[in-house]
C-alpha cells in the first residue's frame, strides 16, 4: 500500500518536471501567442464544464458557445454559490461534499481521495471555507507552477548538493502550503518544514540548527525572524528569501533586506488557483501573473475592469488547467493593482504592482455626515510600520473602537510608543475624513496565530457590521 502511494507521488513529481519544461518555453512566447493559448484553453474548459457539470450546464444554457467563447458573456460566480451547489458543480459525480469533508478531516500527510484526487480547503479567513479538488494531472500542473516559482528565484533542483530549504507555514495537510511542500518532497531538496504557530524561540533554534540556503515564510514571520537576526539571536545566511500567503508591507520588506542583504521574492498564491498564481523574478519589478494558468480580471465593486495602474476592489479568476472543479470568472476579494510597465526579463506575463489585502479587510468608520468612510488597511500599515519600536501588530475594529495589539522591540517604552501611535493614527484617519473612534493599545509578548486559519496572521480586521450608507 505504501509502495503504491510512493510510486504515485514520484509519478506526479516526474510529470510536474516534464510540464515545467513546457512552461519554460512559454516564457519566450509573444503576448499574442499567450492570448491565443488562453482563448483555446478557455474554450476547452467551458465545453468540458457544460458536458460534465450539471451546474454549468444550467448556468450557461443561454450562452452561445458554438462560435467561440467570449469571457465577458459568462456569469460571475462566488464561493458561496460554488459551495451551495458543490455536488453539481464538480465534473466527477463521485465527488460529494460531505464525503470530501470527511476525507479532509482524516488527512495526515498527502493522501489521495479515491486513489487519484487531492482535496484541500481554504483557511476561512473571509468567513466561509472552500473545498477544492484536483486530479493527479492537475496537481502535477500545480506542482510545476511551484517549481516554476523556484526557477524564477534561481532555486532549481540540483544534485548532488541539494538546496537546503526551510518553509514556515500551515501545520495541517488540509492547507495548500503544507500539502505542496510535502507532495514535492521526493528527495530533490533537503526540506525543513516548520509551523507558523510555533513560538519565535522554537523557530530560531530550528533554523540555527538547519542553516537554510533558502527561507520561505509568511511575511509576518519572516520580518520577525529578521529582527531576531539583527538582534543576534538568529544566525542564518539564506541566499534566497521568499514570502507568500499574507500582505507584505514595506516595513517588513525593509527588515528582511537589512537582516540578510537580499531583496525578498514575493510569491502570490491561493488555494482556489491551485496555489501558485505568480512570482516576481530577479528584476523585482512586480509579480508575474502565470497567465498560461489563469485569466485574471481586476474589477471594481460593480465588476467593471479597472485600468492598469488603478487599484481593483476584487479579482475574477479563471483557472485554465483544473477541469475537475472549473473556476470560471470566480470572484476573489483580493485587492491588487496591475503594473503599467513590462519587466526587463521580457516574459509575456503582466505584472502585479501591488497586493493590498482583501476588500473584506477594509474598515468602515463614520464620516462627517454620518455616512460610512472606507479606510484601506494601508493607512494602518503605513502608520504603525513607521514606528521601528514595534515588531508586530494586529488591528481589530470592535463596537467600542479600534483595538491594536503590539509586540515591542527590546528596550522600547510601551507608554511612549502607544502615545505616539495613537496621535499618528488619529491624524491619519481624520485627514481622510473619518471620525476616529477610541483607540485601545496594549503591549503583548506575542500575537497568537489561529491554527484553524493555517497560522496566517490577518493584520487588519473588523468584527462589526457596516453602518447604513
Amino acid at each position: 500500500m505504501r509502495i503504491g502511494y510512493t510510486i504515485k507521488r514520484l509519478q506526479d513529481v516526474g510529470r510536474a518536471l516534464f510540464i515545467q519544461k513546457t512552461l519554460n518555453k512559454h516564457d519566450r512566447w509573444t503576448r499574442q501567442e499567450l492570448v491565443r493559448f488562453q482563448h483555446q484553453q478557455l474554450s476547452s474548459l467551458v465545453t468540458h464544464a457544460i458536458r460534465h457539470s450539471p451546474f454549468y450546464r444550467e448556468l450557461y444554457k443561454h450562452i452561445k458557445t458554438d462560435q467561440g467563447v467570449v469571457l465577458n458573456d459568462l456569469p460571475i460566480i462566488d464561493k458561496s454559490t460554488m459551495m451551495d451547489n458543490f455536488d453539481e458543480f464538480v465534473t466527477d459525480p463521485r465527488l460529494k461534499l460531505n464525503e470530501l469533508r470527511t476525507h479532509i478531516g482524516q488527512l495526515t500527510r498527502d493522501e489521495y481521495y479515491l486513489g487519484g484526487y487531492r482535496v484541500l480547503t481554504t483557511s476561512g479567513s473571509s468567513g466561509l471555507k472552500g473545498v477544492f479538488v484536483s486530479n493527479r494531472k492537475e496537481w502535477s500542473t500545480a506542482l510545476a507552477g511551484f517549481l516554476r516559482c523556484g526557477s524564477f528565484m534561481g532555486v532549481s533542483p540540483r544534485l548532488p548538493k541539494r538546496w537546503r530549504i526551510s518553509s514556515i507555514g500551515a501545520d495541517s495537510p488540509m492547507h495548500v502550503t503544507y500539502r505542496m511542500s510535502v507532495s514535492s518532497d521526493v528527495g530533490l531538496i533537503k526540506a525543513q518544514r516548520l509551523e507558523a504557530t510555533s513560538s519565535i524561540e522554537d523557530l530560531v533554534n530550528a533554523l540555527n540548527a538547519f542553516q537554510p540556503e533558502c527561507l520561505n515564510a509568511y511575511p509576518s514571520i519572516a520580518s520577525l525572524l529578521a529582527i531576531e537576526q539583527l538582534e543576534g539571536r538568529l544566525n542564518i545566511h539564506p541566499k534566497v528569501v521568499s514570502t507568500l500567503a499574507e500582505v507584505r508591507t514595506k516595513d517588513m520588506e525593509q527588515k528582511i533586506q537589512e537582516a540578510w542583504g537580499v531583496m525578498p521574492f514575493d510569491n502570490y498564491g491561493m488555494t482556489e488557483a491551485g496555489i501558485v498564481f505568480g512570482s516576481d523574478c530577479s528584476f523585482h519589478c512586480g509579480i508575474h501573473v502565470f497567465e498560461d494558468f489563469f485569466i485574471v480580471e481586476v474589477v471594481d465593486e460593480q465588476d467593471r475592469v479597472v485600468p492598469d495602474g488603478s487599484p481593483g476592489y476584487k479579482l475574477l479568476i479563471t483557472n485554465l488547467f483544473n477541469f475537475t472543479q472549473p473556476l470560471i470568472r470566480y470572484e476573489v476579494s483580493d485587492m491588487i493593482t496591475m503594473s503599467t510597465e513590462t519587466c526587463p526579463c521580457s516574459r509575456p506575463f503582466r505584472l502585479i504592482a501591488r497586493v493590498e489585502g482583501r476588500s473584506d479587510d477594509i474598515i468602515y468608520l463614520r464620516g462627517p455626515q454620518g455616512r460610512d468612510v472606507p479606510v484601506h488597511p494601508i493607512h494602518f500599515h503605513s502608520t504603525i510600520g513607521a514606528l521601528q519600536e514595534i515588531k508586530q501588530y494586529q488591528v481589530v475594529h470592535e463596537d467600542d473602537g479600534i483595538h491594536i495589539s503590539i509586540v515591542l522591540r527590546e528596550g522600547a517604552s510601551g507608554e511612549e510608543v502607544a502615545s505616539k501611535l495613537r496621535d499618528n493614527l488619529r491624524g491619519n484617519l481624520e485627514s481622510h475624513s473619518a471620525q476616529c473612534p477610541d483607540i485601545h493599545i496594549r503591549s503583548v509578548d506575542r500575537i497568537e496565530r489561529d491554527p484553524c486559519k493555517m497560522g496566517k496572521l490577518k493584520l487588519v480586521m473588523s468584527n462589526i457590521r457596516r453602518h447604513g450608507i
